[in-house]
């Protein structure tokens, strides 16, 4: 989630601070200020290297509270705007969060444990089994996402919160997690390798686990047949890897764990909006990604007459915003290994979709 920037008055020392730091890097040929903003007007030619000179620019003044953007329409010019302070929430949010959703998924788990637990009574067990072979890894695949997302955003300098968890005590015993960007993102490369960072990160962490939960579904068959009110569908990835796909059957809770967790790797990978694909299309395609938007979200409209669920996810995509917010620098061409991250998006995309993930008994 992007910070939007206000413009606020800029004071003399600004000016004098912000000119130095930019004729630092940039061979301007005209500087223009006003109350709320300064103007650097230059040339290609006399700025080979203009997308490094801004990293640098950027690197400088986003922290002292300044947000630098490019402009070649037109006029090629390098605005700089002052963002007035904002007030982060401390970590005692996301501990709260955490602590919440650690409680929710442990009993949603320990719910699914029932059938494999000698004593249907036993609550410790369940709890015990819930923690275990639900919440731990369901929790681990989820942290591990944003943490990729976390590490690649400090690693192209943009400040970013600890994961937020989100508890919903029904279910699947969460709605995710999701980490706030505190800075723009300042080109679109950071943009894709941000928005890929997460993915990778959750699908490489779930792959192993998908084994581990497929062997253990094996070591502890159901003891009970308590049906729940639900059923799930595998995705590709399940047959590509010939892994066991129980149908009729109780649910090992680590299955369904792990199921859960390529299920938002999948969801995350939709190239709409806010989504994570989303910033790796806006990232690799730039302004031209919006017909990608179009696209999927009537992609989504449609698959909600099979699964009532992707209309809500349409619905949210929406409302947070459709149209992808550009980088600072939205001119900076991508690299082929960022090419290289967005088939790796789409192969992820196509093993973890799955149309009807859930169908109602």
């Amino acid at each position: 989630m992007d910070n939007q920037t206000n413009l606020t008055g800029m004071q003399s020392e600004d000016l004098e601070y912000v000119v130095r730091v930019v004729r630092d890097h940039l061979n301007a040929y005209d500087i223009q200020a006003t109350p709320v903003s300064i103007r650097f007007y230059y040339i290609n030619s006399d700025n080979p290297d203009i997308d490094n000179a801004f990293d640098e620019i950027r690197k400088e003044l986003v922290p002292k509270g300044f947000i630098p953007f490019l402009s070649e329409e037109g006029e090629h010019f390098l605005e700089v705007t002052r963002r007035p302070p904002v007030k982060f929430r401390g970590v005692y949010l996301n501990i709260i969060m955490l602590i919440l959703t650690l409680a929710s998924t442990i009993y949603v788990g320990s719910i699914y444990a029932v059938n494999f637990v000698a004593n249907p009574r036993d609550i410790y067990t369940r709890i015990l089994y819930g923690f275990v072979f639900f919440s731990l890894p369901l929790m681990l695949i989820l942290g591990i996402h944003e943490t990729g997302h976390f590490i690649v955003a400090r690693w192209h300098k943009v400040r970013a919160s600890l994961p937020f968890f989100i508890p919903f005590p029904l279910t699947l015993g969460t709605f995710g997690a999701f980490i706030s960007l505190r800075d723009p993102l300042p080109n679109r490369r950071a943009m894709t390798e941000i928005g890929i960072a997460g993915p990778i990160a959750g699908f490489l962490t779930a792959l192993p686990l998908v084994f581990i939960a497929n062997s253990l579904s094996h070591a502890f068959p159901p003891l009970h047949d308590f049906r729940i009110g639900f059923f799930i569908n595998f995705p590709l990835i399940y047959r590509v890897l010939h892994l066991n796909e129980p149908h009729g059957v109780p649910v090992f809770p680590m299955v369904l764990a792990v199921w859960v967790g390529m299920f938002a790797t999948a969801m995350n990978l939709i190239p709409v909006g806010q989504l994570d694909g989303g910033h790796v299309v806006r990232g690799l395609l730039g302004k031209r990604a919006s017909i990608v938007d179009y696209i999927f979200v009537a992609f989504l409209f449609i698959l909600g007459f099979r699964y009532e669920g992707w209309w809500l996810l349409a619905i949210f995509v929406v409302l947070l915003g459709l149209t992808h917010p550009p980088a600072l620098d939205d001119y900076a061409p991508v690299k082929p290994v960022d090419i290289a991250l967005g088939v790796a998006a789409l192969v992820m995309f196509i093993l973890t979709f799955t149309a009807v993930p859930i169908g109602i008994r």
